[in-house]
Formats: C-alpha cells, sequence, structure tokens
C-alpha cells in the first residue's frame, strides 16, 4: 500500500509540474542538521544566498552564510557545522545552511616567526619551510616550487602603486592579474620587505588562493618604519580610530596606531581595522 501511494505522489507532482511549467523541487531536510567538510570563501552575489560554500572532497555540497557566526575564521579548515537548510534564491541552486553553531573544527594551522625577518603568522601545517636569514620560501608538501615567499629588500624605497596596510603597516600590492602572482612591498625602517604569492604551478588554486588570505590576516610584522611599537600600524589620514573602519582600497587608507588592516578582499585592496591584541 505504501508504496503504491508513494508511486501516487511522484506521478501527481510530475503532473502538477507539467501544469504549471514549474519544477517541483524535492523537499529540504527538516530540523538541525550537521554538515562536516572544507569552508571555502565564495563571491558576494545578489542571484544567490551564501557567502561560503562546504565543499566535501571534490564536491560541493551547499552554501553557507550565517548571523551568529564568523564563517571567515574557518576557511580553509575542515568544520563540522550545526544549522538549518533552506531554499536558495534560485531553488535549482545548491541550497543554503545557515550556520547556528560549530561543532568542531579541524585546526590546519601553526605558528611560525621569523626573528630576521621579524615576522609572526600562522601557517598551514601542510607548508615546508626553505631558506634561512632575510630570504625564507613555503613550499607546500607534494609541490617543488615556493607558493610564498619572503625577502628583505635593504637600501631601496619603497615603490609607488596601491597602499595598503598588511600585518600593521604600510604596503604596496603588485598583481598579475593572468597569473594570479602577487607581490607586496611591506615598508621597513631601510628597504621594505617584499612578500610573493606565485601560485603558477599549484594544482588547486582555490586552496591555494584561501591559504594566501588566511596567512596575511595572520602575519604580524616588526620593524616598519613608523615610530613607537615595532608592529604599530601607521596613523590613518582621518584620524578616525574605531575599530572596523574601512581600510586599504584605491585610497590607501591606513588604520589607526595600534590597528591593522585585516584584508576582507584582496582584489579590491579593501578590508577593516582591528586593534592589536
Amino acid at each position: 500500500m505504501s508504496r503504491n501511494l508513494s508511486f501516487l505522489l511522484a506521478f501527481s507532482l510530475l503532473a502538477i509540474s507539467a501544469c504549471t511549467g514549474k519544477n517541483i523541487l524535492p523537499p529540504l531536510p527538516e530540523g538541525p542538521q550537521t554538515l562536516t567538510g572544507t569552508v571555502i570563501p565564495t563571491t558576494i552575489s545578489t542571484a544567490r544566498r551564501g557567502t561560503h560554500i562546504l565543499r566535501q572532497g571534490d564536491a560541493e555540497v551547499a552554501y553557507l552564510e550565517s548571523t551568529t557566526v564568523n564563517l571567515r575564521e574557518f576557511q580553509g579548515r575542515t568544520t563540522a557545522l550545526r544549522g538549518h537548510f533552506e531554499h536558495n534564491i534560485d531553488g535549482e541552486d545548491l541550497p543554503v545552511l545557515v550556520v547556528e553553531s560549530i561543532v568542531s573544527s579541524q585546526d590546519s594551522m601553526r605558528e611560525w616567526s621569523s626573528t630576521p625577518l621579524s615576522v609572526s603568522a600562522q601557517v598551514p601545517i601542510r607548508w615546508g619551510i626553505a631558506g634561512t636569514g632575510t630570504s625564507m620560501a613555503f613550499i607546500p608538501a607534494g609541490s617543488l616550487s615556493a607558493l610564498v615567499s619572503l625577502q628583505i629588500i635593504s637600501g631601496k624605497p619603497l615603490p609607488s602603486g596601491i597602499t595598503l596596510s598588511v600585518g600593521g603597516s604600510k604596503a604596496i600590492r603588485f598583481l598579475d592579474e593572468l597569473s594570479g602572482e602577487q607581490r607586496l612591498a611591506v615598508e621597513r625602517r631601510d628597504g621594505y620587505l617584499e612578500i610573493a604569492f606565485t601560485p603558477q604551478r599549484e594544482e588547486n588554486l582555490e586552496q591555494a588562493r584561501v591559504e594566501w588570505l588566511a596567512f596575511l590576516r595572520s602575519l604580524r610584522i616588526g620593524g616598519t618604519a613608523s615610530t613607537g611599537s615595532s608592529s604599530a600600524a601607521a596613523t590613518s589620514s582621518t584620524g578616525v580610530s574605531q575599530e572596523g573602519q574601512p581600510c586599504g582600497g584605491l585610497a590607501g587608507i591606513l588604520c589607526p596606531a595600534g590597528s591593522y588592516c585585516e584584508i576582507t578582499d584582496l582584489d579590491q585592496n579593501i578590508g577593516v581595522c582591528r586593534r592589536m591584541e
């Protein structure tokens, strides 16, 4: 009996779909749901919902959004998220998991610091380290090429270009849109620190980009040209001191002393000021 009923229901849905010209979408799972996967940022769009995508292996299983959890903190990490499903703007698109809490998150980062470079950051566990002194490189496991490299350029002024703040210091950014290569020149007392992102030989470009952005957000740089604390940011030309003020962009807005620019959109050089801890 139940089998016949299921058949009749399915036939009825098809008949309704044929009459209305609209696809009848299967219902989403109801109630609290827990999904595990890698949290990947995605572009903001008015045509769909979601600030992030949850990936399981090579498959994208759901868009993510949340008003209670800062999903950016879990980018690139294998994370178990708890929430409920809702349809996307286009019902045939991936559904949206509205995240209400984090069950667990696998920390795939480790602390790293270099005294000669006066730099500290969180780096992915899969990044190996090569070089010593004032020139170092991070090489992902299984690769022969550096993904991120750092070196001190002494006796030369900061190049001209689009200004932003990185690690609490004034920096200039250069971008090769064809290759995806990026170079940052960070102001130092007698020259600058060059940080290069060279993903050309990476198989998973999206993962490399997520790791690069996470690296930049965690970066702390000493030995800057500014006075006071070695890690203090350059004073903002606007004089505004509130945390959360915009920074970077075409105008090259810097953060107040005692704060740094947390980059949220590297393509547009846009970020928000955060207090140094």
